[in-house]
């Protein structure tokens, strides 16, 4: 046994080292926390900003295609209502002066009325 004091006190102070670095007061959870709000506001702040811009951006993505759907669904509506005002043009033409139109189509187009003696029918044989 050594009787120097001060190799009784050196001994101690490994001990009590050693204790204190197993018993940590905190969680590291917590103390990522602790430091998070203690000493870097400004980087808990811009980890905040990333979040709200990629929120914001997810949204706006997701209105512009919502919008970009409505546009072709009224592009194709207004085909079809742009197809059935011309029918509606043509048959007022023809209602307001048929004979006129009549003779347009025989002179211009060489059309005519179909009858039993010129008309011709094709059979198609499917397999």
């Amino acid at each position: 046994m050594n009787t120097n004091p001060n190799s009784e006190s050196y001994q101690d102070n490994i001990y009590v080292e050693v204790d204190s670095q197993r018993k940590p007061n905190k969680s590291l959870f917590g103390l990522i926390i602790g430091d998070l709000f203690g000493h870097q506001k400004m980087s808990l702040f811009l980890l905040l900003m990333i979040v709200v811009s990629a929120g914001a951006v997810l949204i706006t993505t997701q209105q512009v295609r919502k919008q970009l759907f409505e546009r072709e669904q009224l592009m194709l509506e207004q085909d079809v209502l742009e197809s059935e005002w011309r029918n509606l043009v043509i048959e007022e033409n023809v209602l307001a002066d048929p004979k006129r139109v009549e003779a347009k189509a025989k002179n211009q187009l060489g059309m005519s009325y179909v009858t039993p003696e010129n008309e011709t029918v094709i059979v198609i044989k499917s397999k």
